[in-house]
C-alpha cells in the first residue's frame, strides 16, 4: 500500500517568533516573547453615530412648552330662549288658573319695537346747504377756523352746527379728489386760493420772506415755530406752499 501524503500542521514548520531561541544564536541577541495583541487582527475605531437631525421649524413659529400655555377656555354655551312648556305641578300647591298660566309664559323671543324717532331721523335729515356754502366759502371758513381756537362763534357766525360743517368739508374734499385722479387741478386751486386770501385778510399778505423762512425751518425741523412766529396755522402749510409756487411760477 503506497504511502500517503500528510499535510504539515503548524508543530511540523517553524513559526514567526520561536519558543526558544537558535542554539547557535549570539549571546548578545536576546529574544522576547511578542505580545498578543500583534498577532491580533486591527481594530478600526468608528466614529459615533451621529443624532438625526432635528424636524425643520417653518420660519417665524415659536413654539411654547405645553406646560406654560393656559388651560383652553371653555366656550360658553348661548343663551336659551325659556320654554314654553309648562312645569310639571308641585305636590300640594293649586294649579293657578289658566289667565296666569298665559301671562307667565313670555314668548321665546319678541322684537322689540324700533322708536319712531329713529325711523323718522333720516327722512328728516336736510340735505347739504352746498349751494349757500360752494367751494370757495368753504375753503375759506376752513381758513378761519384754523385761526380760530374756538369754532362755536366762527360756526354760530355762518348758521352752521359743528355735524353739517364737517358733512360739507368732506363733500368739497371729496370733489376735489375726484378732479385730482381725473387730472385736473382745478378745484385744489381754488380751494387753496380761498383758503390763502382768507389767512391774508386776517394777519396780512404772505411775502416771498416769509415763505422762504418757512422752507428754510422746514430743512431745520424748525417749521411748527416759524409758523407760530408768522401766526399762521398748521393746517396751512400745504395750502401757503401751493399758493407761493403758483405765484413764483405765474399764471399757466
Amino acid at each position: 500500500m503506497p504511502d500517503t501524503w500528510t499535510p504539515p500542521n503548524a508543530a511540523d514548520t517553524p513559526t514567526l517568533y520561536p519558543s526558544e531561541p537558535e542554539p547557535d544564536a549570539s549571546p548578545w541577541l536576546t529574544w522576547a516573547p511578542a505580545p498578543d495583541y500583534w498577532n491580533t487582527a486591527p481594530t478600526m475605531f468608528l466614529p459615533p453615530p451621529k443624532p438625526a437631525p432635528p424636524v425643520p421649524i417653518p420660519e417665524g413659529v415659536f413654539l411654547i412648552p405645553t406646560d406654560l400655555l393656559p388651560p383652553p377656555i371653555m366656550e360658553l354655551a348661548a343663551p336659551r330662549a325659556p320654554s314654553a312648556i309648562r312645569p310639571p305641578p308641585l305636590l300640594g300647591v293649586d294649579d293657578p288658573p289658566p289667565s296666569a298660566r298665559a301671562a307667565s309664559v313670555a314668548p321665546a323671543s319678541a322684537p322689540a319695537p324700533k322708536p319712531a324717532a329713529a325711523e323718522n331721523s333720516a327722512a328728516a335729515r336736510d340735505p347739504l346747504p352746498v349751494d349757500l356754502f360752494p367751494l370757495d366759502r368753504c375753503a375759506r371758513l376752513d381758513a378761519a377756523l384754523a385761526l380760530s381756537p374756538d369754532a362755536a362763534p366762527v360756526l354760530d357766525a355762518h348758521k352752521l352746527d359743528p355735524m353739517t360743517w364737517v358733512a360739507l368739508r368732506e363733500h368739497w374734499q371729496a370733489a376735489v379728489r375726484a378732479s385730482l385722479r381725473d387730472g385736473d387741478p382745478t378745484l385744489l386751486r381754488a380751494y387753496d386760493a380761498a383758503y390763502v386770501v382768507e389767512l391774508e385778510r386776517v394777519r396780512g399778505a404772505i411775502t416771498p420772506e416769509q415763505h422762504a423762512t418757512l422752507t428754510r425751518a422746514a430743512a431745520r425741523g424748525t417749521r411748527a415755530e416759524a409758523l407760530a412766529a408768522l401766526g399762521l396755522p398748521k393746517a396751512a402749510v400745504l395750502h401757503v406752499e401751493r399758493v407761493m409756487l403758483c405765484r413764483a411760477v405765474g399764471p399757466s
